[in-house]
């Protein structure tokens, strides 16, 4: 009877041992990110399209007389399964580990969107961020997302929430002071509480849990590139900032949070319920990557260089050999303050059509495996891959090997 016992002790033991690591949250302590207790580095990707696209106008055919989910006005569409099960192998075969994701976190103001009107809830635009989540949990892959956009794109943003309480300003360049409403003003405030509150307690189909208990989901954005009335000022009250992040962690716990202002705004360092600060990169700088570095060094919490150019016209100030060396060498010191770095942006074929890539206009859009992309950008390319795998620990060659496309 001992013996019996003291098997089944041991095999108990075991199995309380074996833990996948999908499971458990990414944590913080200090400027350190840690999964399942081992140190964790963020690198990746961005890709922005995951929960709705603007870059696709579904086919009209004989049997299909009606496009898919289209909303012409602003060209939204939602992606297709199978270029979201694509684009998880893709950064699996670069080495990634994260993804950030703006229509992950921001969906307002179209017909298409999660909010498509204040208050309203359209539960079918769930349909993509559910399977983007379930997909890339399969691969290993985590996930944060902004819960807002500086800009009036296609996916809405700070103007949308300004509108639905009819204040109706110009969102490019320098605009109306009255932007700040979003931040001040006690309703829009929680409009956009309320906003978060659908999409963390929404419950994913696929997986039964809700994005705030997923841990896929390790970080929530306050907002993509935040600022006020004039471009790079950084104009994001403390108040605001501290009231958001608090809500996020109230709702989910276990969550990260990231200040999404562009830029590293010394104001905000002592938010004790910001666990991330970042910057985006265009260029490349090193200068400015070291300082903001040192900034958040000095409060003892993680940095992103969230978004960077890839292309040679983000490298006329730091070339990316020197700009991935630098981010690497931090990972050697006893305390790391930046976390890791993600590329704008990846896109994959058309799927099903697994010939054609998608395009988009901006001038930085990364295809992977593409045999028309230019020998400089193969090159680029191999570099980002061999970067993602050494904040892995890993070297790899300059080799690109090929990522699977589901097809149909």
């Amino acid at each position: 009877m001992l013996a019996f016992t003291t098997f089944f002790l041991l095999a108990g033991a075991v199995l309380a041992r074996v833990v996948d690591d999908r499971d458990l949250p990414v944590t913080r302590n200090g400027s350190r990110l840690y999964l399942n207790n081992k140190p964790w580095t963020a690198a990746g990707a961005n890709v922005y399209w995951l929960g709705l696209d603007e870059n696709i106008v579904p086919p009209w055919t004989t049997s299909n007389p009606k496009p898919d989910p289209f909303y012409a006005p602003l060209n939204a569409s939602y992606p297709t399964k199978g270029r979201i099960t694509e684009v998880m192998s893709t950064l699996k075969v670069m080495g990634a580990r994260t993804i950030r994701s703006q229509t992950m976190g921001v969906s307002v103001g179209n017909p298409l969107s999660i909010m498509p009107e204040l208050g309203v809830v359209n539960e079918k635009a769930f349909e993509s961020l559910d399977w983007t989540v379930s997909e890339a949990k399969k691969a290993g892959l985590r996930i944060f997302a902004p819960l807002t956009d500086n800009y009036d794109y296609y996916h809405g943003g700070k103007f949308v929430f300004l509108r639905w309480r009819g204040i109706d300003i110009g969102s490019t360049g320098s605009v109306d002071p009255q932007v700040q409403e979003f931040y001040n003003n006690r309703t829009i405030i929680d409009d956009f509480k309320n906003y978060i509150k659908v999409l963390l307690t929404h419950r994913n189909q696929y997986t039964n849990l809700t994005y705030a208990e997923d841990p896929t989901i390790f970080a929530y954005e306050t907002g993509n590139e935040l600022g006020g009335p004039t471009f790079g000022d950084k104009n994001v009250p403390v108040a605001w900032t501290q009231e958001i992040t608090e809500y996020i962690k109230k709702l989910a716990p276990t969550k990260l949070t990231v200040d999404g202002t562009y830029g590293i705004n010394d104001t905000h360092l002592n938010i004790s319920s910001v666990d991330i600060y970042s910057d985006h990169f265009y260029p490349m700088d090193i200068d400015k990557l070291s300082k903001g570095v040192a900034s958040v060094a000095a409060v003892n919490k993680v940095y992103f260089a969230a978004e960077y150019g890839w292309t040679p016209q983000s490298q006329t100030k730091t070339k990316s050999d020197q700009f991935f060396a630098w981010i690497e060498s931090q990972q050697n010191k006893t305390k790391p303050i930046i976390a890791g770095d993600h590329f704008w942006s990846l896109f994959t074929h058309n799927v099903p059509d697994c010939s054609n890539f998608v395009d988009h206009n901006d001038g930085f859009t990364l295809q992977y495996g593409n045999p028309k992309n230019p020998a400089n950008y193969t090159d680029q390319i191999a570099k980002i891959r061999q970067h993602l795998f050494k904040m892995q620990g890993q070297l790899v060659s300059s080799e690109l090997p090929a990522a699977p496309c589901p097809g149909s």
